[in-house]
């Protein structure tokens, strides 16, 4: 069963002010106040909000979308050749990321290079 798009705009309003909630500052990591995001432009479905961080005063403004018929699709900067290659690949385990760990800890050089290679 899919959630049927918000319709009204107190229902509108109540989804971004749950989205608020959820977000933290990028400098400090502490939690934005809702109240304190004001609503700066309005089209549509498209809500832009900004407010500025209580504690560190950086400022933030938030672009929500409201599309929830949209299927979400990946951002990624690969070719489809790639996509379809690293499809092929297995999954990374845990030792893999162990191991990446370990050969990190011991590097010290160039991580240009490193992962240029």
């Amino acid at each position: 069963m899919s959630a049927a798009p918000p319709q009204e705009d107190n229902e509108k309003r109540r989804l971004v002010l749950e989205l608020v909630t959820r977000l933290r500052c990028v400098r400090c990591g502490r939690r934005y106040d809702p109240e304190d995001f004001a609503l700066i432009h309005r089209w549509q479905d498209m809500w832009v909000l900004s407010t500025r961080c209580r504690h560190c005063n950086e400022l933030c403004q938030v672009v929500v979308f409201m599309h929830l018929q949209a299927r979400p699709e990946p951002v990624v900067d690969l070719t489809p050749e790639e996509i379809r290659a690293a499809a092929q690949q297995p999954p990374i385990t845990a030792d893999d990321v162990l191991d990446v760990h370990l050969k990190l800890c011991e590097f010290e050089g160039d991580f240009e290079a490193l992962f240029s290679a």
